[in-house]
Parts: C-alpha cells; sequence; structure tokens
C-alpha cells in the first residue's frame, strides 16, 4: 500500500494536525529509504517523525529538520545515540569475529527459490593455535518448488580481494560490493562439482540491492551481548532489501526479484564460548520486521534472548531479557549429514505489541556442513496475528549447537 507523504507522516503520528499542502505530492512507500521530505503545512500541535537519520517536525505551523549527525541515528522522531556509524562500519574490523550475511527470496514467474551468500572473518587462533585471519564464504540455495537445498562452503587463509575504497570483498566463490548503505552488489557461486552434497551444480547467484528501510541497529545503540559469557558485539541489519538479478542453474538461467535481508556483526568474541543459538529474521507483508535470536550455554541452558521489532517507518523496538519473546518448537528433523538433531517449526509469542506468529520450514534437510560450526541455515514462510490482525511473511532461520562440530571445545 502506498501513502500520500503527509498521510504517512499522520499514520505514523496520528492526529498530527499535518496536512498535505499540494494533492499531488509525491507517493512513499511504507519503508522506502527515500525520504518523506515534501511541502508540509503544519498546525500549531508539535510532532515528531524520522526522515532518514533527520527528526522531522511540526511546531508553531512550520516544518523543522534537526539532522541527527553522525554519532546518532533517529528513531520515533528522536536522535538516539549510536555506536555504529556508516558507511565506515560497513567495512572490515580488527576483531576476533566478523561476517556480512545475505539472505533472500526470489521469484521467477511461478518458481521460488531462496538463497544465503556469507562472508566471515575470524582470528583463527582457535584453529591453528598460530595468530593470523581466517575466511570463509557460504553459498546456498534452496528450490522450493522441487524441495531442494545446494551448498558450498569453502576455508582460506588470504582473501581473493580486500578493499576499502571501494568496499569489495571476495572470498573464493563469494563477492561482495558494499556500498555502505545498503546499495549492495553481491554474488555467490556453487561452481561445478563443489556442491558439497554431490547435486546437481553449478549455480550463481547475481543481485543488486535496494533498501526499502535505513539500517537497524540492534540492541538500541548498535550493541548486543553474546550471551552470559561472551562478550558483546556490534549488529546492524537491512532487514528489507529490493533484490533484482539472475539466478544461474543447472537447467538455465532466470531473471528473478525478490527481497533480502543483510546482517553485518563482528567483536571480540568467540563462537567456542556458548553451545548454540537461535535465530530467525522475519518480513511481514505489511511492512514489519522482526528479528530475534537466544543462546545456549554448554549445559544446554537458555542463556539470553534479545530481538528487535521494527515497524514499516523504519523505528525499531529493542527486546531484551528471557521473558521478552516465547517459542515452541512442534518437531524434530534428524541430518543424514551430522549427529544433528535439530528443532523445526515454531510457534512464537511476543508480548510487545502481542504477536502470535508460526514460523513454518519449507525444506527440512537444510543444514550447512563445515568443521567450525555445522548449522542449519533455513528459508521459512510465516502466518499469524499482531495484535489480532492476521499477518503473513517469510524469514530465515539459523540455529547452532545441535550437531558435533569438529572444533567443539566440549565435545566428548
Amino acid at each position: 500500500m502506498r501513502h500520500v507523504i503527509c498521510a504517512v507522516f499522520v499514520v505514523a503520528w496520528i492526529a498530527t494536525g499535518c496536512a498535505a499542502e499540494h494533492a499531488d505530492a509525491p507517493d512513499t512507500a511504507p519503508g522506502d529509504a527515500g525520504t518523506l521530505a515534501a511541502a508540509l503545512s503544519c498546525a500549531p500541535t508539535a510532532t515528531t517523525a524520522c526522515d532518514g537519520n533527520d527528526v522531522l517536525s511540526c511546531a508553531d505551523g512550520a516544518q523543522h529538520r534537526q539532522p541527527c549527525g553522525l554519532d546518532a541515528y533517529c528513531n520515533f522522531g528522536a536522535c538516539v545515540a549510536a555506536t555504529i556509524h556508516l558507511p565506515a562500519d560497513a567495512q572490515p574490523h580488527a576483531n576476533n569475529s566478523e561476517w556480512w550475511y545475505y539472505t533472500g527470496h526470489l521469484t521467477s514467474g511461478d518458481h521460488h527459490w531462496g538463497f544465503e551468500v556469507t562472508v566471515f572473518q575470524y582470528d583463527m587462533a582457535f584453529l591453528t593455535q598460530q595468530p593470523g585471519l581466517g575466511y570463509m564464504c557460504h553459498v546456498a540455495v534452496v528450490d522450493k518448488d522441487i524441495k531442494e537445498h545446494y551448498q558450498t562452503e569453502t576455508l582460506s587463509f588470504a582473501p581473493q580481494i580486500w578493499t576499502v575504497a571501494p568496499l569489495v570483498l571476495e572470498v573464493d566463490n563469494c563477492h561482495l560490493e558494499l556500498g555502505g548503505d545498503g546499495h549492495d552488489h553481491i554474488r555467490g557461486q556453487i561452481p561445478k562439482g563443489m556442491e558439497k552434497d554431490q547435486k546437481a551444480d553449478p549455480w550463481l547467484i547475481d543481485l543488486s540491492l535496494d533498501p526499502k528501510k535505513r539500517a537497524t541497529f540492534h540492541g538500541g545503540n548498535g550493541i548486543i551481548p553474546m550471551s552470559a559469557n561472551a562478550g558483546t558485539s556490534w549488529y546492524y541489519s537491512y532487514t528489507r532489501l529490493g533484490a533484482t538479478g539472475t539466478l544461474s542453474t543447472p537447467t538455465g538461467s532466470f531473471a528473478v526479484t525478490g527481497q533480502a535481508w543483510m546482517d553485518h556483526q563482528w567483536g571480540d568474541f568467540s563462537v567456542e564460548d556458548f553451545k548454540g543459538w537461535d535465530w530467525w529474521s522475519t518480513q511481514f507483508d505489511d511492512g514489519y520486521e522482526i528479528m530475534l535470536f537466544q543462546f545456549t550455554d554448554w549445559n544446554g541452558k537458555l542463556a539470553s534472548q534479545a530481538g528487535t521489532i521494527v515497524d514499516p517507518q523504519g523505528n525499531a523496538t529493542a527486546l531484551s531479557g528471557l521473558d521478552s519473546f516465547g517459542v515452541k518448537s512442534l518437531r524434530t528433523w534428524a541430518s543424514p549429514h551430522t549427529d544433528g538433531i535439530y528443532p523445526m517449526d515454531w510457534d512464537i509469542a511476543i508480548p510487545q505489541m502481542a504477536w502470535q506468529f508460526a514460523v513454518r520450514t519449507s525444506v527440512d534437510d537444510q543444514e550447512m556442513v563445515n568443521p567450525a560450526k555445522n548449522y542449519w541455515e533455513g528459508e521459512t514462510t510465516l502466518h499469524g496475528t499482531r495484535g489480532g490482525v492476521p499477518v503473513t511473511g517469510v524469514g530465515y532461520t539459523e540455529l547452532t549447537g545441535y550437531a558435533t562440530n569438529f572444533l567443539d571445545p566440549h565435545k566428548p
């Protein structure tokens, strides 16, 4: 649904007293990364909203604009202190762990796929006992129509390209060109003979991404805890990206469109410090997105929970604490590739805004097998209610700690 610019303003702030000066003012879709900028005539009632990284207000019959600057971001019409600075923080950092992570949903006609393209940078001392960095590239495609999952992964001690200006990260079969503002170009390949389960290949994902919302800084200021014992990390997402490009398959190439999600996370933490985590990204058809995660310790006990609700205008509400949401898995899936037994199909309840929704897997076998951390990365569908109003959508779920890993410090 599209709204006249001032109507967006009114939807976000009911009874603002703001009316469009011109009936033919340009349209802006909820969540678009573009601004709300337009000529507005304002009643005396003071109001505020976010226009990009500016606070837009109507006061004393006039429109006012306050830039939040480099050290803050606009959220619910106020400038909030931020620890992440874009575009600078889109580039690599000198920390133990870091990843740039893309998932999404593509269509061509009546055909539907999900995809993952991820680049990792790690301090490899835990693997080699010697200082140095390691790099991983993970690429996966799930064909929802025939219910097959295709994957490849590599580990390298040097990237092919690792430049800052322009920001280009290339590790083996992963190529990322980052604009620092969500306007990214990504390529992920499963070369001939490199599909890990000896399924049909090659595959090529080649997409241009267009942000529909500004970046979301998780934890309120961009910092989240990585469980009780594993330090903190910086974490932001582009929760709704338009995707256009080409998907080349073993049987032909398709012009595809769809939507994607991008995560960038880094910090001085190690994946050895906790047993595992469950992570959900959800994109609802009415313009909301939700990120949720929970950690388990090495005793299998739930250690922490957190998340973020993003509204259609890009405003973020942080969730934290073991009572911030509830998750119930309805069944399990036993991997034929590892000893992993993974939970599947979740019912999720979030007291904030009275969310009740079901997350359902499209294909059970979406496990990514690698020595450092076996994990399940799965495309999902959503249905449920928010405050009693029906909602639907799509998502991705990540599960770790359910299969024994070669590098597990606590394995038998």
